[in-house]
């Protein structure tokens, strides 16, 4: 299992680190700040270009908790960071920190809400179908 310590230090090689799908869509340029850890999670806020952020809470390989951005086993930490970071990219490039996210609020701050598919729909349809094809572990579950 991946140690808290190896994430920690793969993290930091990508801390402040902005990331960009091109001119066009530059306006979802985002930068992740606040970074926060607790046993088995690190909590990150995410804000856009555009001002639209939202904090996210990470489960770490040792919650024993579901982690739904990985597509394949990861060898070591790198390779389940560049998973996540691969992850959160679809996420803000598809539809961002913007309305549509279901939200959870707590101590004042709104998080999104990660589901097998992704960060959770409002839509209960559109979350409906995509956990249906996601199945309960993600994609790669």
């Amino acid at each position: 299992m991946l140690t808290y310590a190896e994430i920690v230090t793969a993290r930091r090689r990508v801390e402040h680190k902005s990331r960009s799908a091109g001119m066009d869509l530059s306006y979802l340029d985002y930068e992740m700040r606040d970074i926060r850890t607790s046993p088995g999670h690190v909590d990150v806020e995410l804000t856009q270009r555009d001002g639209h952020s939202a904090r996210l809470l990470i489960a770490l390989p040792s919650s024993g908790e579901p982690q739904y951005w990985l597509y394949a086993p990861p060898e070591q930490a790198e390779d389940w960071l560049q998973q996540l970071l691969i992850w959160i990219d679809e996420e803000v490039f598809t539809s961002g920190l913007m309305d549509g996210r279901a939200r959870i609020e707590s101590n004042g701050a709104s998080y999104v809400q990660s589901a097998p598919y992704g960060w959770r729909l409002t839509d209960p349809a559109e979350h409906a179908r995509l956990s249906e094809a996601a199945w309960h572990n993600g994609w790669y579950g």
